[in-house]
């Protein structure tokens, strides 16, 4: 359980220091999404796909109506949190390996377990992007 310790640690203080500091001169993430979807769109009507159209027309909407800077920081938030408890798992996985004794499975859990981290560490930096 220590070593659970040793990853969520220095993740937790970057939550709490995240301040903003990673600066983006760009366009918001929601003006961002909609010029994607747009983008999109034309390459749909340019080739004629109807459905793809209607689809994209709808998420456009979606978009516009719903997408706001509380949402995207809520939902990378949460997924933050996802992470930090697939870390806490992966490493309850590593620790019974560990006590089992089993270097193979010691090896993949290990494993297993810096793929969590890094996955988190992504998402962090995804949330430090938005704040």
């Amino acid at each position: 359980m220590r070593s659970l310790y040793k990853y969520l640690a220095p993740l937790c203080c970057c939550l709490a220091f995240a301040n903003g500091a990673v600066a983006d001169d760009s366009a918001s993430p929601c003006s961002d999404k909609e010029a994607e979807v747009q983008r999109q769109l034309q390459i749909a009507k340019d080739h004629g796909n109807e459905d793809q159209v209607r689809g994209l027309e709808r998420a456009l909407v979606g978009i516009q109506e719903n997408c706001s800077q509380e949402s995207l920081m809520a939902d990378a938030e949460e997924k933050v949190r996802e992470g930090q408890e697939k870390v806490r798992d992966r490493q309850e996985d590593l620790d019974e390996a560990l006590e089992d004794g089993d270097l193979e499975d010691i090896q993949e859990q290990r494993e297993e377990l810096q793929e969590a981290v890094d996955e988190l560490n992504s998402r962090i930096e995804q949330l430090k992007v938005l704040q």
